[in-house]
Formats: C-alpha cells, sequence, structure tokens
C-alpha cells in the first residue's frame, strides 16, 4: 500500500474512532443491563429490558450498531501499524477482528428483533437465551485475540506506543479472566472509553 492510500486509512481510522466514542457515550446514556447476555442471564433476567425498556434497548442497539462499523475500521487502521512487524500475525488480528465484528452484528440484529418486537407489545417468550451468549462469548473472543495480535506487535517508539501497547496486552487478559469471575465483565468497557481517544492520537501522528 502506498503512502496516499495509508494516509487515507489512517483518517478514515481516526474518524471512526470518534464516532465509536460518540458510540460509548449514548449506550452509557441509556443505562445499564440492554444487553443481557454476557454473562449468561436466567431468562427473567432477559426478558425484563424488553418488557420494560423496549425504546431505550432500540436507541442503545442503534449506538451499538455505528460502534461495530466503527470499529472494524479501527482494526484495519491498527492492522497497518502492526503488519510493518508482521504481516501474517497482523493478518490473524485483523480477521479475528473482522469475525468478531460480523458476531456483533449478528448479536445487535437478535436485540433488535426482539426490541422491535417488543415495542409493538410483543414479547417473545422464548428467546434463544444460549445462543445469544454464545454468539456473545464468540466476539468477546475475536475481539481479545485481534488486540492480543496487535499488541503484541505494537511499536514502543514511544510513551503512546507503550501506553498502548499495555493496555492491548491488558485488554485480552482481564477479558478472559471475566469468563471465571464476572464481576469483571463491566472492565471491558472501560478499555473502549480510554481506548479510543488514544487510538485517535496514535491515527492522527501517522497523518501528520
Amino acid at each position: 500500500m502506498n503512502l496516499e492510500n495509508e494516509r487515507s486509512t489512517f483518517q478514515a481510522s481516526l474518524i471512526a474512532c470518534g464516532a465509536a466514542l460518540a458510540s460509548v457515550l449514548v449506550m452509557a446514556a441509556q443505562g445499564n443491563g440492554l444487553q443481557p447476555n454476557v454473562p449468561a442471564r436466567p431468562l427473567a433476567e432477559f426478558l425484563l429490558p424488553l418488557q420494560t425498556q423496549p425504546q431505550a434497548m432500540l436507541r442503545f442497539f442503534t449506538a451499538d450498531s455505528l460502534l461495530v462499523l466503527s470499529y472494524a475500521v479501527i482494526f484495519v487502521g491498527l492492522f497497518l501499524i502492526a503488519a510493518r512487524h508482521s504481516l501474517w500475525l497482523a493478518r490473524f488480528g485483523l480477521g479475528f477482528g473482522l469475525v468478531g465484528a460480523v458476531l456483533d452484528a449478528v448479536e445487535n440484529a437478535h436485540f433488535i428483533t426482539y426490541a422491535s418486537l417488543a415495542s409493538a407489545g410483543e414479547i417473545v417468550a422464548e428467546p434463544a437465551l444460549a445462543l445469544m451468549a454464545v454468539i456473545g462469548n464468540l466476539k468477546w473472543m475475536g475481539a481479545f485475540a485481534a488486540l492480543l495480535a496487535f499488541g503484541l506487535l505494537w511499536p514502543r517508539a514511544s510513551k503512546l506506543d507503550w501506553v498502548l501497547k499495555l493496555l492491548m496486552l491488558a485488554f485480552p487478559i482481564i477479558g478472559v479472566l471475566g469468563v471465571a469471575a464476572p464481576e469483571l465483565v463491566p472492565v471491558r468497557g472501560l478499555f473502549f472509553l480510554f481506548g479510543f481517544p488514544l487510538f485517535a492520537w496514535r491515527f492522527w501522528r501517522e497523518i501528520h
């Protein structure tokens, strides 16, 4: 890829960071408990937001859909930097990241369908609880694998690079520990809150 194409990709990734951060803030503003599938919940807990907040769920997953599109573009920007050190491992990271994005979109499609029906007065009596939990966990595993690969390859040329490297390596470790310790699951969201502005700063430096 020539320098002009790389610059255009980094510009797109920078814009995507802004969209992703805005999406996360909108999702946070809608409240907690609107995506009750990871960790898996009992049926009554899964149905509660559908019964009480279907419109909030639709707003939440509108923002989440924009987040999926945004972080897919961000992964491409991360890939360009990581590929300077190992093309094959960077491809591994990008592949898992994009698979995770597809699974995230599938997960969102289920919730959007359930929330749309609930908003129209029809609650799905038997939602696919196990399937939703599996899709959600696989989505996260895709993100963990992607950022582990990018973190291992990330340069150490500046303090910013060191912070990003440590952040990307910590994310999959904390994420996997969350399987056995569900109280760690909310910490995943903090990564995005801090990560997107830092990624944006890194992409800006590539452009300039």
